[in-house]
């Protein structure tokens, strides 16, 4: 098995660069999420207003200024390359995405890409095209997932590392991740950083279900059943992660039950330093 896992580490390189093509691609909301350590064809959704009293302000996201300030030091001895992964000096703006499906975070990333010159990376796209590619890696995360075996998180995180690496900037949005503790633990591991902040689009379920419902793009997934599933996946998985975050004041809530435009509003605010 550890032999087995050295070779997905290593496929992972090769898969991180073709999946990029299509990272930025488009504005629909990615679909996967990676659950208990698993890849998993779910998308996951939320009523989480209770957990975030304060609402969107920018008393969430003092922390991601604290965070800031702390690296600069360490960023004005950097050489000036982008260092990604431990034992890299310069590191990157990393801000995780999190919500529900139809909480519209595929649409939000779509804006912030085109107006403060982010990154839009779906951990959930880059699975898909590792298993697609054809690679012998790719193939056995493939046959892992068929088997029902848990993909580890390090696998994801590497993926994302070295998107990060192929796209030669510095400002990434990480959309679906991480959304268990495992897959957050792995990356502080793994990438020896953790993200600026966590942007939530908070979102009542019976919304996102609608929305859902009428969206029509025919995926197998967006039925009530099935949306249902992915609601207790969220509340029992990807919560957690979110309170984690709020503890150290990393959390920018927007309310997502509202226009696209109204939402981005909120949205907008959180990246005017990066303006």
């Amino acid at each position: 098995m550890r032999r087995a896992m050295e070779r997905l580490t290593r496929g992972v390189a090769r898969a991180s660069e073709r999946a990029m093509r299509g990272a930025n691609g488009g504005t629909r909301e990615p679909v996967s999420a990676v659950r208990a350590g698993a890849v998993t064809a779910v998308v996951t959704g939320t009523a989480a207003s209770a957990i975030v009293a304060g609402g969107a302000s920018a008393v969430a996201c003092a922390g991601e200024s604290e965070s800031k300030n702390a690296r600069a030091a360490t960023e004005e001895k950097s050489d000036g390359g982008k260092g990604i992964g431990k034992g890299e000096t310069k590191t990157p703006t990393v801000v995780f995405v999190l919500g529900g499906p139809g909480a519209g975070k595929g649409t939000q990333c779509a804006n912030i890409v085109r107006d403060f010159a982010f990154v839009h990376l779906s951990a959930g796209d880059l699975l898909r095209a590792h298993m697609k590619s054809g690679s012998p890696e790719g193939n056995m995360v493939a046959e892992m997932i068929k088997q029902g075996q848990i993909v580890p998180s390090e696998v994801t995180v590497n993926l994302l590392l070295d998107a990060m690496r192929a796209s030669g900037e510095d400002r990434f949005l990480i959309d679906g991740f991480p959304r268990n503790k495992e897959n957050r633990d792995a990356w502080e591991n793994t990438a020896g950083f953790d993200c600026d902040f966590v942007l939530f689009f908070d979102c009542p379920e019976d919304v996102m279900t609608t929305r859902l419902l009428g969206r029509n793009e025919g995926r197998s997934d967006d039925n009530i059943e099935t949306i249902k599933k992915r609601f207790v996946t969220f509340r029992e998985s990807s919560l957690p992660v979110i309170n984690y975050y709020e503890k150290l004041n990393k959390v920018c809530t927007v309310n997502s039950d509202q226009s696209p435009e109204d939402v981005y509003a909120q949205t907008k605010g959180f990246f005017s330093k990066f303006a």
